[in-house]
């Protein structure tokens, strides 16, 4: 399977768990024999991350008899795990960036449209949380695979700096600023919301444990903040050059 072949957008419910959408893949005929059996080990992965099965005990033969494969079929693929946990996390990482870009009810910058986006993203952190995971950890890390993150992580904080840009020039009534004056508070915002995420879906936190199954609830609170800081006084303030 080629890297875009499972990073469309989200169309529905059924289509939010990455795992399924890779399984789907993986019984598509349309694609090559090796893209469905590389679905296949993704798949698989994905599966035993979502099962709870932490990193570093994820071992090459569990993915294999998940996916129903002889051992080495996995070597033809991937040259060992980490590589494999890697390209199933970057190309995860895609999807749900290419889902949340579809993300367009309302207009541009308005509140119906930073509420649709969120709402999206709490159900795809939600319904992946095994993957969302993986997906900070190895984020973390110092190598290749955490620099490119880092690097598609800034070009995302980008585009919310032109929203946030976009939406104190209306307010205004003049043109936009350059969106890196704007790329700390969306620095600052996001991280907000992942970190939330992270304590509701993947800490668990008993706090919070009113609010585990009302998705919109959660999407209505952190979109109503994300505009507020969006609109407040430190998103007027430029980053130091």
């Amino acid at each position: 399977m080629t890297p875009d072949a499972a990073s469309r957008p989200a169309a529905g419910p059924d289509d939010l768990a990455y795992a399924a959408v890779l399984r789907a893949a993986a019984g598509d005929a349309t694609l090559r024999k090796t893209e469905r059996t590389r679905a296949r080990l993704l798949a698989s992965l994905a599966g035993q991350l979502m099962d709870g099965v932490e990193r570093g005990e994820l071992r090459v033969a569990g993915v294999t008899a998940g996916a129903g494969l002889a051992h080495g079929t996995f070597y033809r693929y991937f040259p060992d795990i980490r590589a494999a946990t890697e390209a199933l996390v970057e190309e995860f990482a895609g999807f749900v960036r290419t889902g949340l870009a579809g993300a367009r009810d309302g207009q541009t910058g308005s509140r119906e449209r930073v509420r649709g986006a969120t709402l999206l993203y709490v159900r795809l952190f939600r319904a992946n949380a095994g993957l969302m995971r993986c997906l900070i950890a190895l984020g973390r890390e110092s190598d290749a695979f955490s620099r490119a993150y880092q690097r598609l992580n800034r070009e995302w904080n980008l585009r919310m700096a032109a929203a946030i840009a976009r939406r104190r020039a209306a307010a205004a009534g003049g043109l936009p600023q350059p969106a890196e004056h704007f790329l700390p508070a969306a620095y600052a915002l996001g991280g907000m919301v992942d970190e939330f995420l992270t304590q509701l879906y993947l800490r668990h936190d008993p706090a919070l444990a009113a609010l585990h199954d009302d998705e919109a609830a959660v999407a209505e609170l952190l979109a109503e903040l994300w505009c507020l800081g969006a609109d407040g006084v430190a998103a007027l303030r430029p980053a130091a050059p």
